[in-house]
């Protein structure tokens, strides 16, 4: 850390922290304004855990922006709170409180990114946006209070009311400690003020009370809890993103040592920068836990393909939180998988619109997009090399013409894009492969890319009659999007299990279709037939998918999948 100035501003978000940082900048001294939450985080684990905070920001003279929002479904952070831990650990450092009308900061933090913020913390309190302003009015008064209490009259607390000074007044009172000759064009903290945006009315409106049916509740948890029992085995099928909360402070791997994931009283389970994601499912697990005022020990494996209990597999010590499991599967318990099951997530968005095109303006074809996500086809039940390590095979062949023909081989007999490539063409269908990001380098690779395609919106697949979900490393995830729809859905029966599935039938919500999908023909052809049984079929799946999208209803859930776990002992 730089042995100069240091300065921490320690006011909430939209409170000038982006102006502050250009006019540090603008004066040739390193400053860190937010950096997409990995400030937040950093400060908070290094409180949670006892490490040294900042080490990636060595030169940095200021540090604002101490919050984070996104994703919605991670908790807010808010390290801006930890005044009184960062004087103590930098005590030559001057911290930079600023004020402005509260009635204004919580307009802005309402409508800030087209009403994200709002839906962030609205989502991790459990309440609506319209609670959201007295809420926040009575944080902002705990903070100013708290600083006052902390601080009193030390000279390391500089106060900058926003609505009176501008940057400039701050550069000369900040002379005597750095030289800020320059402060900008720009006179004031923020730009001219905007009209509120449309959407404001509708962020303040009370929606009705949602009512709970607790014995829906109870069946989508009796579902997830199936299979419970005595444990058989020693893990050895647990992946390496396994991980066990003991209730408290620790999460560890599958050896017992600590990952770098931490609990922070009044916080949550808060990660170090940069984790694998799929850990971060694994923090989002322990704070949906810690939400529900469930802090217990949990055993957690949120990787996909989990084929962990069941008669394909390796038997499980205890019950274990995945996202997915094989039918029949035992002490494999199911959880909403935190990055596409949460409440506001696509297919899980109460917001969203509904499908506007009905089933006679529908195009008369079946429609998918999807990543080439499965592995390589065999005669048995369990599949041989996934998709992605065929992938790096072909990557790896480089301008060897065997070693890339053989790996395209392979790739060609794995369930997604054999089916596409099976159906490229054909008037029924309109197909296409979308590259997940890490992987968009292959769409321009010559035997990939005929098959490639652009991604598309929810309005593209709303124009098509047939919509379809292909089985990927496990569950399709697109099932929920496709079957939300004034479509039908087709969907191949591949075994697999998410926390939804038990509310979904063949031939009641979806038209099923045999593993890998040889039958589609005659399905296609049977739905041809019997358009009403189609638009039956598709208004019961609407039905349950609204249901799936009620945040209370999805605590109650899940507060209930917890409460089984807790009387299983």
């Amino acid at each position: 850390m730089t042995e100069g100035p240091l300065f921490f501003h320690i006011s909430p978000d939209g409170c000038g922290d982006a102006r502050l940082a250009r006019l540090f900048r603008r004066n040739g001294h390193a400053a860190v304004c937010h950096d997409n939450g990995r400030l937040a985080e950093d400060i908070l684990f290094a409180r949670a855990s006892g490490c040294d905070p900042l080490q990636p920001w060595p030169d940095a003279v200021l540090f604002s922006g101490l919050y984070r929002h996104a994703p919605h479904w991670r908790p807010p952070l808010e390290a801006w709170r930890q005044f009184g831990w960062l004087a103590d650990r930098f005590p030559q450092a001057r911290f930079i409180l600023a004020l402005r009308d509260p009635e204004s900061w919580i307009l802005d933090r309402l409508t800030g990114d087209g009403g994200a913020v709002a839906r962030c913390y609205a989502h991790h309190r459990g309440c609506t946006t319209a609670d959201l302003p007295d809420l926040w009015e009575a944080d902002w008064h705990a903070h100013l209070a708290a600083v006052d209490a902390f601080f009193g009259t030390d000279p390391r607390l500089i106060r900058v009311d926003l609505d009176k000074e501008i940057p400039a007044d701050l550069a000369r009172r900040l002379a005597p400690l750095l030289r800020l000759d320059d402060p900008g064009d720009q006179q004031a903290w923020f730009p001219p003020t905007r009209p509120a945006p449309a959407d404001l009315l509708s962020l303040l409106a009370q929606p009705p009370a949602e009512k709970i049916d607790q014995d829906y509740v109870r069946d989508v948890a009796s579902f997830c809890l199936r299979g419970m029992g005595p444990g058989e085995g020693g893990d050895a099928e647990v992946s390496e993103y396994f991980s066990t909360w003991d209730g408290d402070a620790t999460i560890a791997n599958r050896h017992g040592s600590r990952r770098r994931i931490c609990v922070l009283p009044g916080t949550g389970a808060v990660s170090a920068p940069d984790r694998h994601f799929k850990l971060i499912r694994a923090e989002g697990v322990v704070n949906d836990a810690l939400r529900l005022g469930r802090a217990m020990p949990l055993r957690i494996d949120m990787e996909d393909s989990r084929w962990f209990g069941s008669p394909q597999g390796q038997p499980l010590a205890a019950p274990t939180l995945c996202h997915n499991r094989r039918a029949g599967a035992r002490n494999a318990v199911l959880w909403p998988l935190p990055d596409q099951h949460s409440i506001g997530l696509p297919g899980f968005d109460p917001d969203a619109a509904p499908d506007p095109v009905p089933w006679e303006e529908k195009l008369d074809q079946v429609v998918w997009r999807g990543m080439i996500s499965g592995s390589e086809m065999t005669g048995g039940i369990r599949p041989r090399a996934a998709s992605h390590a065929i992938l790096r095979d072909l990557a790896a062949a480089g301008d060897d013409p065997e070693r890339r023909q053989a790996a395209w081989d392979r790739l060609c007999n794995t369930n997604r894009l054999a089916f596409v490539r099976q159906w490229w063409g054909h008037p029924d269908f309109d197909l296409g492969v979308v590259m997940a990001w890490r992987f968009r380098d292959f769409a321009r690779d010559p035997l990939l890319a005929p098959y490639c395609t652009p991604r598309q919106d929810r309005a593209f697949f709303h124009r098509f009659r047939y919509q379809l979900c292909l089985s990927g490393y496990d569950h399709g995830s697109n099932f929920m999007g496709a079957i939300d729809a004034q479509s039908v859905l087709l969907a191949e029966e591949d075994g697999w299990e998410v926390f939804y599935s038990g509310r979904f039938q063949p031939w009641k919500h979806y038209i099923p279709l045999e593993r890998y999908c040889g039958d589609i023909d005659k399905k296609l052809a049977w739905a041809r037939r019997n358009p009403q049984q189609c638009k039956a079929m598709s208004a019961a799946a609407r039905h349950e998918a609204a249901l799936l999208r009620k945040p209370a209803t999805r605590r109650a859930i899940m507060a209930r999948i917890l409460d089984g776990l807790a009387a299983a002992g």
